[in-house]
């Protein structure tokens, strides 16, 4: 997971950007009519996420009795996603503010929508509040779908609010077996709280970055198995050795958690691997 800088837009200014153009008087009146409750719900927002405690906001079926849910996510989906909507540069700014176009929450897949972190069909006065809106590949989109977090620990990280990334807390394995295999997982982190690590274990199960992860890192070892071979032809296992070890240092001052970092110290740390081992990895 990679951190993002917080959207320095207004809540109160995106809703009534979107609802800017509704025809329909009446409707127009009612939309108008919550505009405060609005900006009071994105203030919650924003007093919750500094803690970190998105699972204490309570969920509803519309805004203050006066617009239901069903219309505020036309407010989303028709007045601020739609090409020729009056939100849609707004929408267009927060999918872009993600560095190099990658999903911050994967961290490898490229970025295609926007993800309510609190799902919309259960927050609607948050629909279209920025903080709650997080550029994202669709499979991480979708792989969060509508859950509602039911305790601190069932809480995916969150871009704006978690920096998770100066601690190595990703990890892998070779899988010293016909055919090879980089297998993923997490570790504890000692200078992090207990609701912080079981978080990130949430968020590497709930986004299946597993398999993910290892399907890069599988293929990665396809793609250097001729090299590899003529290192180790050169000058055995040794030569392997120093090769990953360059190549996972590299990727580590990049990126301590990524999965590239992960892979090269499983391999490089596997003597298996290094004596012939990734002859065992099969492409396709």
């Amino acid at each position: 997971m990679k951190v993002i800088a917080k959207p320095d837009l207004v809540a109160k200014d995106v809703y009534e950007t979107c609802i800017s153009k509704v025809r329909n008087r009446a409707l127009k009146e009612r939309f108008l009519k919550i505009s405060g409750s609005i900006e009071i719900a994105a203030r919650e927002y924003q007093e919750k996420s500094e803690e970190q405690q998105w699972f204490l906001i309570e969920s509803s079926d519309g805004v203050d009795g006066v617009v239901g849910k069903a219309e505020m996510e036309k407010v989303y989906t028709q007045r601020m996603v739609g090409k020729k909507a009056p939100g849609r540069a707004l929408y267009d700014q927060l999918k872009n503010a993600a560095p190099n176009g990658i999903c911050p929450l994967c961290g490898q897949r490229v970025v295609s929508t926007l993800d309510h972190f609190l799902p919309k069909s259960d927050f609607p006065s948050l629909i279209v509040v920025p903080l709650n809106l997080i550029p994202a590949c669709s499979d991480c989109n979708k792989a969060k779908l509508d859950k509602v977090p039911g305790s601190e620990s069932e809480q995916t990280l969150h871009p704006y609010y978690d920096d998770v990334t100066c601690e190595q807390w990703l990890f892998a394995e070779v899988k010293e077996e016909s055919p090879g295999a980089i297998r993923f997982h997490t570790s504890d982190v000692d200078v992090y709280d207990e609701a912080l690590n079981e978080r990130i274990k949430f968020h590497f199960r709930e986004l299946d970055l597993g398999s993910l992860y290892m399907s890069n890192a599988n293929s990665t070892v396809t793609e250097i198995q001729f090299r590899l071979n003529r290192l180790h032809q050169k000058g055995g296992k040794n030569s392997v050795k120093a090769y990953l070890e360059e190549e996972e240092e590299s990727r580590r001052n990049n990126h301590v958690n990524s999965w590239n970092t992960a892979a090269y110290q499983a391999m490089m740390n596997s003597e298996w691997f290094c004596d012939g081992g990734f002859n065992e990895f099969k492409s396709g």
